[in-house]
């Protein structure tokens, strides 16, 4: 006589042994079997429905949910840890991850944009650029307040981005895209974002988080990668043989410099300093930092919401630049940093105006304002 089986689940009579399934160490009915379970994706065990987690198109077992996958924090769909594309702690399936980074405003940090270059009208193609990142702190990583500056700076065109950054206490980064001095000096409107960001509770020279750094592209340097690595050794050795009077330019403390804008350490010729720089342990927490392939990054000055110290930063960077590439090995030996200031262009009214604040200049001191 054939034993006789009653279903798990519903409680039917099962007769035939043929006729049973076992899921989950119950004994079910075929009935039972083809509705009310399921086989889980990812380990191919039989499972109940009522112990599934499943969106549209997948169904897994608990255990496999709890250990391998997630749920899109916007869609709700499952998904594998190995394609989980994470902000913050938020985890995002790829077509969510994509529609939220075009909707918010705080990009993640390794958000890079294709670069859009921007001139004066009257300038021409080969004019030098530079991007700026300017780190502001103490208003909070807020996107609302990060749309707030947005629609100042990108009234007409995109000219600056926002980024997160770790080494920020509650904080986000303002980057441009390239931009000439002059553009960055008479069109893009860094004075009333800057004065916007102070009302919105930020900070940046009155942290010990923040930087102001400047990107120098390298093709802009020379037109073959032989007069681009002289022109970036002669940036290397002005740095190392004025170092005094750029510390003291730049408002960084001593500890602050080291850690986010070390020396590379002085030698008697600009290339020598090179190698040095190009062997050295620092990584981009250099002065001068140049493991990136496209630009030379200067990181040495203390972040500022003053529009005048700004704009005296980047007025720096640019004769700086001017100054490697004019002159030769030789004469940058001989070049004091008195002649370096002598022979300073009149436009730089900036940097001329916050060098003799700073005691800096051949000239008798200014009046100076507080820094934000």
């Amino acid at each position: 006589m054939n034993e006789i089986y009653e279903c798990a689940n519903c409680g039917c009579t099962i007769e035939n042994e043929e006729d049973l399934y076992e899921v989950e160490d119950q004994i079910i009915c075929e009935d039972c079997f083809n509705d009310e379970t399921f086989t889980c994706s990812h380990c191919g065990d039989r499972f109940f429905y009522r112990n599934s987690v499943s969106d549209d198109n997948t169904a897994i077992c608990q255990n496999c949910y709890d250990n391998y996958y997630r749920r899109c924090e916007r869609c709700g769909c499952i998904i594998h840890d190995d394609n989980v594309y994470w902000d913050g702690d938020y985890p995002y399936c790829s077509d969510c991850y994509d529609e939220e980074e075009q909707c918010r405003h705080i990009h993640d940090y390794g958000y890079k944009p294709v670069p859009i270059f921007y001139r004066c009208s009257d300038e021409g193609e080969n004019v030098r650029c530079y991007g700026v990142e300017l780190e502001i702190d103490r208003g909070g990583k807020d996107d609302d307040n990060a749309d707030t500056l947005e629609s100042i700076s990108n009234r007409e065109e995109e000219i600056l981005y926002i980024k997160s950054d770790g080494s920020l206490d509650e904080g986000m980064e303002l980057v441009s895209h390239p931009c000439s001095l002059y553009f960055h000096k008479y069109d893009f409107p860094w004075e009333e974002i800057m004065k916007r960001a102070v009302r919105l509770g930020y900070r940046s020279h009155n942290t010990s988080t923040c930087g102001l750094h400047v990107h120098i592209g390298r093709c802009s340097l020379g037109n073959t990668y032989e007069r681009q690595e002289d022109v970036i050794s002669r940036i290397l050795f002005f740095f190392e043989s004025h170092w005094n009077e750029l510390f003291r330019f730049s408002r960084r403390s001593e500890e602050s410099a080291e850690h986010w804008a070390a020396r590379h350490g002085y030698e008697d010729r600009p290339k020598e300093i090179l190698e040095k720089a190009k062997k050295s342990s620092k990584g981009r927490y250099a002065c001068v930092n140049i493991t990136n392939i496209s630009t030379v990054e200067i990181r040495l000055f203390r972040g500022t919401l003053k529009w005048n110290t700004f704009m005296a930063s980047l007025e720096l960077v640019d004769a700086i630049c001017e100054n490697a590439i004019r002159h030769s090995d030789e004469e940058l030996h001989k070049q004091s940093w008195a002649d370096f200031v002598m022979d300073l262009s009149p436009e730089y009214t900036e940097l001329i105006t916050y060098l003799k604040e700073k005691r800096l200049y051949v000239n008798e001191p200014v009046e100076t304002e507080e820094e934000d």
